[in-house]
């Protein structure tokens, strides 16, 4: 810290010019070093540097990559990592010629909270890529279902759900592990409500493929998730039913919602916001090619009259599904 006055007035060599651009790369890996005093000023002074991919990658010609995480007790680290995970040639470094996975999933584990989240946000930006090993994606995929069950911090839970997502999508749900969908599906009913969104949308992307569905329906996940359409927060709400609504594309699917009490549920889901009657509406055309739940629903007062409103709506695409819907509904095989 110094004072301006006329002329900038650099301070003793002893300090990092943070008020000025033109520390070099080397004067910062210096200062990296886990026993210097200036690692935090070093670490704020990287993170002001790294704005472009040639910054980026001159960096990691210096080694700071390696360097910074050696300084992973320090949030903004973290940050400055993001910057070289999303560098494909210094993301193909990372990914097999160091050790960093082992480090960030270390403190995603046992880190201060703020460097925990930070840890996740790199494993996630990580997962999101085609170069990570298989022994990787299994390993950090691992990591994660037993974080997301048995961490005791909400915000940590929901950190490594959102690695699990990316991870879901990069592999075969089959080889996931028995453990994964059971613990996601345990989260549908805990407390935090962005831990049950979190939950609602892993189920949404593990359903995407028919083994998906069957695993879900086996874990009991339909009556947790039909019992979160009527959770006060609405992105729970949207999350439950468009995972439901690729449930009900399965036979074995569409009897679980039934039994679960949804055909009720949905009917009134028909009066939530817009996005969530648009999947409710889906949901419900998938469900009446079962015959019970047609003949259930026809016969509720006043549902065939609610679904044929549906069809003069404002937004374009919640009329086109309620006409769908209304097709399928009053069809007769």
């Amino acid at each position: 810290e110094f004072e301006i006055k006329g002329e900038p007035k650099l301070p003793p060599k002893s300090y990092l010019p943070q008020a000025f651009g033109n520390v070099s790369f080397e004067e910062i890996g210096k200062a990296l070093d886990p026993a210097s005093p200036l690692r935090k000023q070093a670490v704020h002074q990287l993170l002001q540097k790294l704005r472009r991919p040639t910054d980026t990658i001159k960096a990691v010609q210096y080694g700071l990559m390696v360097k910074l995480s050696d300084n992973f007790d320090h949030p903004d680290a973290f940050r400055c990592m993001l910057q070289f995970v999303r560098l494909r040639s210094s993301r193909h470094q990372l990914l097999n010629k160091t050790k960093i996975v082992d480090k960030l999933m270390d403190v995603a584990k046992n880190g201060e909270l703020p460097c925990r989240l930070g840890a996740f946000a790199c494993l996630e930006e990580l997962g999101g890529h085609p170069g990570m090993s298989k022994e990787y994606k299994s390993s950090v995929t691992s990591f994660c279902i037993k974080q997301s069950g048995a961490d005791k911090e909400a915000k940590a839970k929901r950190g490594a759900l959102e690695v699990l997502r990316t991870m879901i999508q990069k592999q075969d749900v089959g080889s996931l592990g028995d453990s994964c969908i059971p613990t996601v599906t345990s989260l549908l009913d805990f407390k935090d409500a962005e831990v049950r969104m979190s939950a609602c949308k892993t189920l949404q992307y593990v359903t995407v493929t028919p083994i998906g569905k069957e695993l879900c329906i086996k874990s009991g996940s339909v009556p947790k998730l039909t019992s979160n359409l009527e959770h006060t927060n609405k992105k729970v709400r949207l999350s439950a039913v468009a995972t439901l609504m690729q449930i009900a594309l399965l036979i074995a699917g569409k009897q679980a919602i039934i039994d679960a009490g949804g055909l009720t549920i949905l009917i009134k889901k028909l009066d939530d916001e817009d996005a969530i009657k648009n999947y409710t509406l889906q949901c419900l055309t998938n469900l009446f090619s079962n015959p019970h739940a047609r003949m259930t629903v026809r016969g509720g007062a006043g549902n065939v009259q609610k679904i044929e409103q549906l069809t003069k709506n404002k937004d374009p695409i919640v009329a086109g599904s309620a006409k769908s819907c209304l097709e399928k509904l009053l069809w007769d095989p």
